[in-house]
């Protein structure tokens, strides 16, 4: 499969990755949140505005694509604390145990020895629901671990019920190298 990484530009049109979100979360949500929860973050979180907002404040957002078009996206960004939060990672689920998302990961991690911060990049952490068995386990085979929970109430009766993952950044080694 060739997979080409592209890093977005609050001037792209946006609208591919609105729709490739709606896309995998319907995919890959029910039976973890409600359709009502599902919907809601989708609105709260996808659309074109709200993501190039993201971009010009510092966040980057990547989309993986295949011949047949956009196929994952990630978006992360460096915390003053020496940290890259990964605010986001999804992957179409015919392209998932392909690659992608370690394709994407190692981006990341390239990234955090170019990037220009106020620290070095020390640790990579995300949140991911804890019901989420699939891409909790996707992460570990990653070199995440459990580090901490998190219960945040997102408005409209929902909260996000998470586990906090972590990978210390010891150098800068890709994901898909060996440990």
């Amino acid at each position: 499969m060739n997979i080409t990484l592209r890093a977005l530009t609050e001037d792209d049109d946006l609208r591919a990755i609105v729709s490739l979100a709606e896309r995998i979360w319907s995919e890959h949500y029910p039976g973890i949140i409600s359709w009502a929860q599902i919907h809601y973050m989708l609105e709260r979180t996808y659309r074109p505005h709200l993501i190039a907002a993201e971009i010009a404040s510092g966040v980057r957002w990547l989309c993986a694509t295949d011949d047949s078009g956009p196929c994952a996206f990630a978006a992360y960004a460096a915390q003053a604390d020496g940290r890259v939060r990964l605010d986001k990672l999804y992957v179409l689920r015919s392209h998932r145990g392909q690659g992608v998302a370690r394709r994407l990961l190692d981006e990341l991690i390239e990234w955090c020895a170019r990037a220009e911060v106020e620290q070095p990049v020390r640790r990579v952490y995300l949140t991911v629901n804890r019901n989420n068995s699939g891409s909790i386990e996707a992460y570990r085979r990653m070199g995440f671990s459990i580090e901490g929970s998190l219960v945040a109430d997102i408005g409209h009766g929902f909260v996000m019920d998470d586990y906090v993952m972590g990978r210390p950044i010891d150098s800068v080694r890709p994901v898909s190298s060996p440990a």
